[in-house]
């Protein structure tokens, strides 16, 4: 995984450093430390700081309404990933029928 540090999210996101303390604070990102303790996002936690400034920008949602929809749109991507699972073994298990 890879760790953006707050100058490099600034640059390319437009995302200052006390917008990703306000996201900490209310745990849709985490901020880490490297060894220097410097404070990095890892690039995960950058695309949910970019949605959830993008709600709170263009849609006008608050804080804790970001937070609520962020951390939902994570349980979906994982619901989906486990459905395909699901999908998969479902229809190898089908192959297996159909060969017998």
């Amino acid at each position: 995984m890879r760790y953006l540090r707050f100058a490099e999210i600034a640059e390319r996101h437009g995302i200052e450093r006390v917008e990703l303390e306000a996201l900490a604070r209310e745990q849709i990102i985490e901020i880490k430390q490297t060894l220097d303790e410097e404070p990095v996002v890892s690039s995960e936690d950058v695309e949910k700081a970019c949605i959830a400034r993008m709600l709170m920008n263009e849609l006008d949602v608050n804080l804790a309404g970001a937070e609520v929809i962020v951390h939902m749109r994570a349980e979906m991507i994982a619901m989906r990933r486990q459905f395909g699972e699901i999908l998969q073994a479902l229809v190898e298990e089908i192959r297996q029928a159909a060969a017998r």
